[in-house]
C-alpha cells in the first residue's frame, strides 16, 4: 500500500470503521450522505435521500402503505461519499471520460479521505464520470464482491489496462497509464506535506471524558477477563466514541490494543498477524471477529456478560443522530468515522482512518 492510499486487510466483513473504519487517519474530517431505501417504497418507485447518517423516522416507516412490519424493519442506512466541489475543467471531464469508454475502475470506499482527494482532482463534474466502484459493503450501490474478486487491498485502487494499481494518482499519471491523449498538459500536483513527527512514546488516543457507570465498568473488566480483544487506533475517531460509550473509568479497562505504529504502546504486530482486522474499531470475542462501533448492549450480548441490572438506554453516538439503544437495527458503515493515516500499519511510509473505516478506519 502506499502513503496515500486507505488501506485494509482480508475481507471478512466490513465494517469498517461496521461505523468504524478500515482505514487514516490522521483524524481528517468526515461529510456523510445516506441514501435511505425502504424494500416498500422502492417497490412504489419512491426514492428517499436525506443528508447525515440517520436511520429513517418511525413516522415515515409508518407511513409506508400496507407494508409489513418485516419489511419496516429492514430498513437500511446506505452510504455515498461525500460531494465534490469546484468546476471542472474540460481536460478533467475528457480525462474521467477516456477513463470510463477505455474500461478503467476506480475502486474506492465511501468513508476513505484519500477515494475523495482522488475525486477532487476532476473536479465536481468530472468526478460523476468517473468509473467509480464502491468496495465498502455500507456503500450506496456496492460491490464488494467484485473488489474482493479484483484483489483490491486499499483504497483508493485504479485497474487500467488488466492491471490494478494501487494509491493515489495524479492526473498525468493517469493520463499515461490509461493512453489519455499525450497533448494535453495537466498542472504538477503539490507535493504532500509530511506527516507531523510522533512524541516521545507515541500517539495516545483522546481522553475520554465521559462519566463510567458500575455497568460499564463490570462490562469493561468482564470483557477483558474473557479474553476478548478491542483493536483500534489513536487516530480513529469512532475507537475514541466506543471508549467513550464506557466512561474514562472503564475505558482504562478495556482490553484495548493499539494498532498504528506511531500510536503509544502500539502493538503493530499483533494487529497484522490478525487478518480479521481489517477496520478499527474491531472486536475478537468468544473467537469471533466484529467490525465496527458496538453499542454496549451488543457487546453484553456477544461476550455473555450477565449485567447485576438492566443497564440505562443508550444516549445518541455524538454526531451521528443515531440512538443504538432504541433504534431498529441498521447496517453499519465506516462513515466519516476514520480514513487512514498517511503511515502505514508498521511504521514506515504506507505500504500500499472509517472502513472504513469509515469510516472507515484502516
Amino acid at each position: 500500500a502506499s502513503a496515500d492510499m486507505c488501506v485494509h486487510r482480508y475481507t471478512y466483513k466490513l465494517l469498517l470503521c461496521t461505523l468504524g473504519c478500515a482505514v487514516p487517519i490522521t483524524a481528517a474530517r468526515y461529510s456523510r450522505s445516506a441514501v435511505l431505501t425502504h424494500a416498500t417504497a422502492a417497490a412504489a418507485t419512491v426514492a428517499i435521500s436525506r443528508r447525515a447518517a440517520a436511520l429513517p423516522p418511525p413516522d415515515l416507516l409508518a407511513k409506508a402503505p400496507l407494508a409489513p412490519q418485516q419489511l419496516r424493519e429492514q430498513a437500511a442506512v446506505l452510504y455515498t461519499p461525500p460531494p465534490v466541489k469546484g468546476t471542472s475543467t474540460p481536460d478533467q471531464i475528457g480525462l474521467a471520460e477516456h477513463l470510463s469508454r477505455s474500461g478503467a475502475k476506480f475502486y474506492g470506499a465511501y468513508w476513505c479521505g484519500f477515494c475523495l482527494k482522488q475525486r477532487a482532482m476532476f473536479g465536481a463534474g468530472g468526478s460523476r464520470r468517473l468509473p467509480y466502484v464502491e468496495c465498502a459493503e455500507g456503500g450506496y450501490q456496492a460491490d464488494a464482491a467484485l473488489c474482493e474478486a479484483r484483489r483490491v487491498t486499499g483504497y483508493p485502487s485504479w485497474e487500467i489496462g488488466g492491471k490494478l494499481y494501487s494509491g493515489m494518482k495524479s492526473l498525468p499519471e493517469l493520463q499515461r497509464l490509461s493512453g489519455f491523449n499525450p497533448a494535453v498538459q495537466f498542472p504538477a500536483p503539490e507535493p504532500p506535506l509530511p506527516p507531523p513527527p510522533p512524541p516521545p512514546g507515541g500517539f495516545k488516543p483522546p481522553e475520554v471524558e465521559t462519566v463510567s457507570t458500575s455497568y460499564t465498568v463490570a462490562l469493561a473488566k468482564h470483557l477483558r477477563s474473557s479474553g476478548a480483544v478491542f483493536y483500534g487506533a489513536h487516530w480513529c475517531r469512532f475507537c475514541g466514541l466506543q471508549r467513550s460509550l464506557f466512561g474514562r473509568e472503564a475505558a482504562r479497562q478495556l482490553p484495548y490494543v493499539e494498532c498504528a505504529a506511531d500510536g503509544f504502546g502500539s502493538e503493530a504486530t499483533r494487529c497484522r498477524a490478525a487478518p480479521e482486522v481489517r477496520a478499527y474499531p474491531s472486536w475478537s470475542i468468544g473467537g469471533k471477529f466484529y467490525s465496527g462501533y458496538l453499542p454496549l448492549q451488543e457487546l453484553a450480548k456477544l461476550s455473555g456478560f450477565m449485567p447485576p441490572a438492566a443497564p440505562p438506554a443508550a444516549t445518541p453516538a455524538e454526531g451521528l443522530g443515531i440512538d443504538f439503544g432504541s433504534a431498529p437495527p441498521v447496517q453499519r458503515a465506516a462513515d466519516e468515522g476514520c480514513e487512514l493515516p498517511s503511515r502505514g500499519v508498521d511504521g514506515g511510509a504506507a505500504a500500499g482512518p472509517g472502513g472504513g473505516a469509515a469510516p472507515g478506519c484502516k
